[in-house]
């Protein structure tokens, strides 16, 4: 009997034909089941492996089955279905190992800082699609259409992120990485484009181009960042913008393969209902945010957003960030943050947590902006940018623990993420973890050797171990890297100088300060060149670099950003013989400014004063500095314990001083400098013994330090002292 003849008296392929008719059936129906229900696309996948895999046992079953009349179990089938059932559960569990194969969602619960219940129907972490959205080139020519190439993926950004499906970064949280990359106002080609979405661990990118304008013709560009590959291409035409942002968003979540039941039930508002309907209005934000994130302009972001809240005064973000602005200008803007909180409705729910943490902590109400926060990473558990907006909340107020424990959660979220090491390494270095925060530093550096800013902050963490042979390595390793190389010039000054090469430190200094690219850089740089000269005794020498700093700390930090930071630096010279001199430059910084602000130059002259020998701080000074960072602590970079420290030390209370500099040295083992004060203060009880074992333990590290050393002179003079008073 021929084989065909065979294969059609066993029914083979009307069995064969059967089972696969009824396997398309099934999925199909499965398909259905997973769009109504939010069920697991994998499970299709699964399915249709299974189905396709089970073949070879469905025919030898058909061949021997198939035929008419009774059958008996064959040797052919024995063997043949047990193997194939083996190797399908062994394959299936490889291939769908680690995958969610439940619901694509679950429920979570949780109170708001009011103590308001809340609940949410949030994506499961594998199903969330992350893009890095880049601004749109100008192909028409038309000045007028630079707002719209700008406004097209910040609008995106806001319309996908109301979808919690979505996790993506907008052209303006890409700003800083951007510019450190060297795309000048955020234009980057597309190779740079991908580099920096595959730095951030994102596994899609979107750009496009902004080909007329009135009537608008828009083409967008989604591409995997893996391959480089272009997933999607479409072309948008129409008179009305925000209608043409509607329908990229969601040809996007089509593209990324969002299941049509999502798409269809997600909250999607119109582009134009969580921002302004009037694209003057926009415009204006665009331009605001452009003079906020690129050229720090902060007069001119101010002018502009000022014009989008007068062109519509529902608009929340312009008033949210026109709020930003004036505060950094030290101009009173109570009324946008207020109008902000107001019109908060207007905002994507995921965006208000970061509006409630600057309107509560600037109120003094810090556990409202904690709550905030907290209730972010509830609702949104797998949210990046909530969990490091709650750790950098924590980092901030010095509660490390907490920080570690949220990048740490980072981690387990996302484990092809590197780049919370260096976060994690930098939360262990301010616990005094330096041995962790190393390896941790050198996992990373590991995946990415070529991390300029990385290699520093492990050098960084050499030198306070008082490694320095280490930390010259691999200050020299990011030196051949070529980027970077006016900030690498920065901390090689800085470890030339705890090594005892004075000259080498200040020449290196001032030509980083030369050749700095960017006003941050220079402004590091001298900063370092000023402490130098201060700790050397070229006090003259130091206040002309600090003048020389000012007019670019106006234009990086503002006015009112600009004169803390002042106060801060020129209490170095507070116990110098150009102390009056100093002070009549900090003259120009006494100006009104409003709310916290205030407080904060208040509590900031009261640092100035207690680091003149001599001073004494009245018991209502050092009840309102306590009060103070009871409420605003988030406002200044100078710890509580430390200024509290300092007081008592200027009124004599040496003991409790002690206790309080070894307090701020226990909670924050980075400062390592603070052991002068210690030994300071052992000193003027006339405890010479406990004052030479401190300085020395600062000395181990800082073989070379002027300050220090000169500390030690001064132990050793008092020892004499007391010698010479008991001989005689």
């Amino acid at each position: 009997m021929s084989f065909r003849k065979e294969l059609k008296e066993r029914r083979v392929i009307p069995l064969v034909g059967l089972y696969l008719g009824a396997s398309w059936v099934g999925v199909e129906f499965l398909g259905f089941l997973t769009d109504r229900y939010l069920l697991s696309p994998y499970l299709i996948d699964l399915v249709l492996l299974t189905l396709g895999a089970m073949l070879p046992s469905v025919l030898a079953l058909a061949w021997t089955h198939g035929k008419p009349g009774r059958d008996e179990w064959t040797r052919l089938e024995q063997v043949v279905v047990p193997v194939n059932v083996l190797l399908v559960a062994s394959m299936l569990v490889i291939v769908f190992q680690g995958k969610e194969l439940g619901g694509t969602t679950r429920v979570v619960t949780a109170e708001d800082e009011t103590g308001a219940r809340i609940e949410r129907v949030i994506p499961k972490a594998s199903f969330r699609k992350q893009v890095a959205l880049y601004f749109f080139a100008n192909v028409s020519g038309l000045p007028e259409a630079e707002w719209v190439t700008r406004w097209v993926p910040q609008a995106i950004y806001l319309d996908l992120i109301q979808d919690f499906y979505f996790d993506n970064r907008s052209p303006f949280q890409l700003a800083s990485a951007m510019t450190d990359a060297g795309a000048q106002l955020g234009i980057a080609p597309l190779a740079l484009q991908r580099e920096i979405a595959r730095q951030l661990h994102l596994p899609y990118f979107l750009a496009g181009e902004v080909q007329a304008v009135a009537p608008f013709a828009v083409e967008s560009r989604l591409y995997q960042t893996r391959r480089g590959r272009l997933l999607a291409s479409h072309r948008y035409r129409g008179d009305d913008l925000g209608a043409i942002i509607d329908r990229m968003s969601v040809g996007i979540k089509e593209d990324l393969e969002i299941a049509a039941t999502d798409i269809e039930e997600a909250e999607d508002l119109p582009v134009s209902a969580i921002s302004s309907e009037d694209p003057r209005a926009l415009a204006s934000y665009v331009d605001g945010m452009m003079q906020l994130r690129f050229h720090r302009d902060w007069q001119a972001a101010a002018r502009s957003l000022t014009r989008a809240v007068e062109l519509d005064a529902s608009f929340a973000l312009a008033q949210y960030y026109l709020y930003q602005a004036n505060l950094l200008l030290g101009n009173e803007s109570a009324n946008a943050i207020d109008a902000a909180m107001g019109y908060l409705y207007k905002v994507p729910e995921r965006l208000q947590g970061a509006i409630k943490e600057v309107y509560y902590t600037w109120r003094g109400e810090p556990e409202k902006a904690l709550a905030a926060l907290r209730l972010d990473v509830t609702l949104f558990p797998h949210d990046v940018i909530a969990h490091r907006r709650l750790a950098n909340f924590y980092r901030k107020t010095a509660f490390y623990p907490e920080a570690l424990k949220q990048f740490e959660l980072i981690q387990e979220l996302h484990p092809g993420d590197d780049l919370v090491l260096r976060d994690i390494a930098g939360i262990r270095g301010a616990l005094g973890h330096f041995k962790q925060a190393v390896a941790s530093l050198r996992a990373y550096l590991g995946n990415n050797p070529r991390d300029v800013e990385a290699l520093l902050e492990l050098g960084e963490i050499y030198q306070l171990l008082g490694h320095t042979a280490n930390a010259e390595e691999v200050y020299e390793r990011a030196a051949l890297l070529g980027p970077q190389a006016a900030r690498v010039m920065v901390q090689r000054a800085d470890l030339h100088f705890q090594t005892g090469a004075y000259r080498q430190a200040l020449a290196l200094a001032l030509e980083a300060a030369d050749a700095a690219p960017s006003l941050e850089v220079r402004l590091r740089a001298l900063n370092e060149l000023a402490g130098h000269y201060e700790a050397l005794g070229r006090i003259k020498a130091a206040m002309q670099v600090a003048r020389r700093a000012t007019s670019g700390e106006r234009k990086m930090y503002g006015p009112a950003g600009s004169a803390i930071v002042r106060l801060k630096r020129f209490s170095m010279f507070a116990r110098t013989t150009l102390a009056d001199s100093a002070e009549a430059m900090l003259a120009e910084v006494d100006i009104p400014l409003p709310g916290p602000w205030n407080q904060v130059l208040d509590i900031m002259r009261i640092y100035y004063r207690v680091s003149r020998e001599g001073t004494v701080i009245s018991a209502e000074e050092s009840s309102r500095a306590e009060a103070f960072y009871r409420e605003y602590k988030l406002l200044v970079d100078v710890p509580g314990e430390l200024l509290v420290a300092h007081i008592q030390e200027s009124n004599g209370e040496y003991r409790r001083a002690i206790q309080s500099y070894i307090a701020t040295l226990s909670r924050y083992p980075k400062r390592l400098k603070v052991q002068r004060y210690v030994a300071r203060c052992y000193r003027k009880m006339g405890d010479g013994v406990a004052a030479m074992a401190t300085i020395d333990q600062l000395l181990a590290v800082y073989p070379h330090d002027p300050a220090a050393l000169y500390e030690r002179y001064q132990i050793l003079r008092r020892i004499d002292e007391a010698l010479a008073g008991e001989t005689l």
